[in-house]
């Protein structure tokens, strides 16, 4: 059972491999496990999870009471018990664990005003952000994810022509979060080997090994919409992350993980407070910051 969980040589069985998860990967985890058992238990009605009346009202102009929870349970529920739902949640385990090791930093280095030798080597930096990424900057990307999976899902797959939909419409989003997570990784480890079902291939061709994989289910007459759309908006946050930083240059970028966000995850984890300049412990500002990061 170790092997198979990949908890292979650590020993402690399911739960020890569920504990030595990082925080959030098990926290998004354990959340999909309990939602998920619970509407296939028929504990909860899976129809009150999905997004189908929100999606509904927005069509109708209805001003009807909005049930907040379904904007989180549209993202956790993985589907009805089968072995594909074990394979999707065990994708998403994975590739959030090597994610989480290393994400993607949007946390701008934080600059006192006075401090001119400091400003002065943030104009020389190609990117205002730190060197690695932290907890923060993971719940981060998953927000940014969640939310322009839905705005582009209700704003834009009701556009596309029905030759490509085959009036498909979508209610949860476990996939396209998983695979939104498995596109922003091969970006930015695109030289990493892996090994697909036997097969070794560098990570960037692992979204559209996907695609292909999905499209081959299908019998190759439905595109499988969920994994491009969630690769999509991978694509969309690393250009906004990665890319515009460096385009517009002199400290500038498009999105910043909230000092609330990082204080709270820093709290969490046992570290100090960094959104208050004028409270820093260091009287200088210190440009990379990898002190307590996990996987560091």
């Amino acid at each position: 059972m170790d092997n198979l969980l990949g908890a292979g040589g650590g020993g402690g069985g399911p739960g020890q491999w569920f504990l030595r998860l990082p925080p959030v990967t098990r926290l998004w985890l354990g959340s999909c496990l309990i939602v998920t058992a619970t509407a296939n238990l028929e504990v909860v009605n899976w129809h009150d999870l999905c997004l189908h009346r929100i999606d509904d009202a927005i069509g109708h102009g209805s001003s009807s009471r909005v049930e907040v929870w379904r904007f989180l349970a549209c993202f956790l529920y993985a589907g009805r018990i089968s072995f594909n739902t074990v394979i999707g949640l065990h994708l998403m385990t994975q590739v959030s664990c090597r994610y989480e090791q290393s994400p993607v930093c949007t946390r701008r280095i934080v600059v006192n005003p006075g401090d001119f030798t400091a400003q002065q080597q943030m104009r020389n930096r190609t990117t205002p952000y730190y060197d690695r990424g932290e907890t923060s900057d993971y719940i981060f990307c998953l927000l940014c994810g969640s939310v322009l999976i839905l705005l582009s899902n209700f704003l834009m797959l009701p556009r596309l022509p029905t030759s490509i939909t085959h009036n498909q419409r979508y209610y949860f989003f476990h996939r396209q979060l998983t695979h939104y997570v498995v596109y922003v990784w091969s970006k930015q480890h695109p030289n990493q080997r892996i090994n697909l079902f036997g097969m070794a291939l560098a990570a960037a061709y692992l979204p559209f090994a996907y695609m292909i994989i999905g499209y081959a289910l299908n019998n190759g007459e439905v595109l499988p919409l969920d994994i491009i759309h969630g690769c999509f908006v991978g694509h969309l946050y690393y250009y906004l992350a990665l890319v515009v930083p460096q385009v517009l240059g002199r400290g500038r970028a498009v999105l910043s993980t909230p000092i609330a966000l990082v204080d709270l995850c820093n709290w969490l984890e046992g570290r100090g407070r960094v959104g208050a300049v004028a409270g820093r412990a260091n009287d200088g500002p210190d440009l990379v910051d990898v002190g307590g990061v996990i996987g560091g």
